[in-house]
C-alpha cells in the first residue's frame, strides 16, 4: 500500500499524518509535537526528527510503501532550496538546507523525495481540492496563528512568487505603528486584549484563553475579536476587489474562534460584489496536509 508522510510545521506544533494518494488519513497516524520554533537549532531539528521517525515507524509497522515526504512550512521559505528564511520564528535554522538535514537525522531513504510547500499555499490547495473553496476559481485563505499567512488562487491555480511562496504577502503590510501581523496574529490578539482588559500578564495569556472567555461572554475578549475582524477587513478589502476573490477562507488555530471575528469582518467586506463566501476551512487540522499532498509532485 502506497503512503505519504505529510507534515504541517507550525510555530507552536508540528503536526503529521500518513495519507494515501486520495488524501485519506490513515487511522491512528495523526501526530503532534511541540515545534520549539523559538528554540535552538538542536531543539528544532530534534522535534522534526521525532515526528518524522514516528511517522516512518507507523508506515514500517503496517508494511506500507513510502512514496514521498511532504512538508508545509511557514515563510519566507525558499521552496526549491528547502531553506527557511524567517527571522521571527525558526530563527535558529535560517538558511539551513532542511532536505539534507532530514535525510541525515532520520531514516528517510535517499530514494524517497522530500518536498516542501508554503503552508498558506498548502491550505488553499487543500481547500480547492477537497474543502470549502471547491468550485471557486479565485479564492483566498488567511492563516491566523503565531504568524499571519495569506494565499490566493486565480482560475483554480494557487499563485506563487519567485521562491515558491504566496504570490501576495500581507503580514508586513504597514498598520498603525507596526505591521499587520503585529495586530492580527497571536501577539496582536494578546496585546489588544491586554489593552482592553487592563491585564498586563501577556506571557500567561493565550488566544485560546481569550476565545474561551469570549464564549463565556467576557466583554474585553469579545471586543478583541471584533477589533481584529475590523482590522482584517480594512486591510484585505482592496486586495480582494483587485484580485476578484470569490471565496475567502480562514485557517490556523485562532480560526477556531472565527465566530467571534465573523460579524465585524463580514460587515467590513459586505460591499465587495465578487465575494460570495466567507468561512473557515473545512478542516483546520487537515487542510494543509491535503494541500501538501495535492500540490507536490512526488
Amino acid at each position: 500500500m502506497t503512503a505519504y508522510l505529510i507534515i504541517d510545521a507550525g510555530g507552536t506544533f508540528l503536526k503529521s499524518a500518513v495519507l494515501n494518494s486520495q488524501g485519506e488519513v490513515f487511522q491512528g497516524s495523526a501526530l503532534s509535537v511541540e515545534s520549539f520554533s523559538d528554540g535552538s537549532k538542536e531543539e528544532i531539528l530534534q522535534a522534526f526528527g521525532e515526528i518524522i521517525s514516528k511517522g516512518l515507524k507507523y508506515i514500517e509497522e503496517r508494511r506500507m510503501g513510502l512514496k514521498g515526504v511532504g512538508i508545509a512550512f511557514p515563510g519566507p521559505f525558499h521552496i526549491e532550496k528547502a531553506t527557511p528564511l524567517m527571522k521571527h520564528k525558526f530563527q535558529a535554522i535560517y538558511g539551513l538546507d532542511l532536505r539534507e538535514c532530514f535525510y541525515q537525522i532520520t531514516e528517510i531513504p535517499r530514494s524517497v523525495p522530500i518536498r516542501f510547500i508554503h503552508d498558506a499555499n498548502a491550505v488553499l490547495s487543500g481547500e480547492i481540492w477537497k474543502g470549502n473553496a471547491q468550485g471557486f476559481g479565485n479564492a483566498a485563505v488567511v492563516t491566523l496563528g503565531t504568524g499571519l499567512g495569506f494565499a490566493i488562487s486565480e482560475n483554480g491555480r494557487v499563485l506563487c512568487n519567485e521562491i515558491g511562496g504566496p504570490f501576495l504577502s500581507i503580514f508586513k503590510l504597514p498598520y498603525k505603528d507596526g505591521i499587520l501581523e503585529d495586530y492580527t496574529a497571536k501577539r496582536g490578539f494578546v496585546r489588544i486584549y491586554s489593552e482592553l482588559s487592563g491585564k498586563t500578564n501577556d506571557d500567561e495569556i493565550s488566544v485560546s484563553d481569550i476565545g474561551g472567555w469570549a464564549d463565556k461572554g467576557d466583554a474585553a475578549s469579545i471586543e478583541t475579536f471584533k477589533k481584529v475582524g475590523k482590522i482584517l477587513a480594512e486591510s484585505l478589502h482592496d486586495i480582494l476587489i483587485e484580485k476578484k476573490i470569490e471565496c475567502l477562507l480562514f485557517c490556523g488555530q485562532i480560526s477556531r474562534s472565527f465566530h467571534h471575528i465573523e460579524p465585524s469582518l463580514k460587515d467590513g467586506l459586505k460591499d465587495i460584489e465578487c465575494l460570495q463566501k466567507i468561512s473557515v476551512v473545512k478542516s483546520i487540522d487537515h487542510a494543509a496536509l491535503l494541500g501538501t499532498l495535492r500540490n507536490i509532485e512526488f
